[in-house]
């Protein structure tokens, strides 16, 4: 059997097992919201810090690469929870039909970009090394967003998150196209970068509303 071949069956293995764990942790994510509704406003803010906490752990503590799985899992359920608040409030400011259709509009642009980093762009490796300190910066600048109630630097903060997770859906497509990944970390960051981009879609329809 030829290489070339059985190089692409295997290829095409892995993208079908990275779309299933990508269904996968959208599973978790659901039950993880589904539980928000019973969690106490007064905690959301705690689980926020305890996220935020243990995806800079897992950005900077190779330690914690062996847990991997575990944290990807803690991770979708966590933000599930936290994520319900989030959805309620987007869907009484902007009303039903304006709440979907704009989630309809993010998945259509995660596609889209998808479609340019797997069909159009040759190798899109080097983006990464860009990303990657944009991504630490946009985390620090939520920290900092926390504390800082102007409507500027939100706006700001939702553009900039949105670039970004545009942009890492090219280069997670693109990966895909060569290779270069493993199907449970792709999954992981596929359903990562579709969440972002679509909470950063509804935050930025919600600030030009207001």
């Amino acid at each position: 059997m030829p290489m070339n071949y059985q190089s692409s069956v295997s290829r095409s293995s892995n993208i079908r097992q990275a779309w299933l764990y990508f269904m996968y942790y959208w599973i978790v994510f659901a039950v993880g919201t589904f539980a928000g509704q019973f969690i106490p406003a007064t905690l959301r803010m705690p689980i926020s810090i305890l996220i935020i906490a243990i995806v800079l752990i897992s950005l900077f503590v190779k330690a914690s690469r062996k847990f991997s799985a575990l944290i990807a899992n803690i991770l979708a359920f966590l933000i599930g929870v936290v994520s319900y608040a989030s959805f309620m409030y987007y869907l009484n400011d902007l009303g039903t039909v304006a709440f979907y259709q704009n989630v309809g509009l993010a998945i259509a642009a995660f596609f889209a970009f998808g479609f340019l980093g797997y069909f159009v762009i040759g190798d899109a490796s080097s983006l990464g090394r860009l990303l990657f300190p944009a991504l630490v910066a946009l985390i620090f600048a939520s920290i900092l967003g926390i504390f800082i109630q102007i409507p500027m630097f939100h706006l700001v903060i939702t553009i900039a998150g949105l670039a970004i997770f545009l942009l890492y859906t090219i280069f997670d497509f693109n990966r895909m196209k060569r290779g270069n990944f493993s199907p449970r970390e792709m999954g992981f960051n596929l359903f990562i970068n579709l969440l972002n981009i679509i909470m950063d879609v509804l935050r930025l329809a919600s600030i030009l509303r207001d």
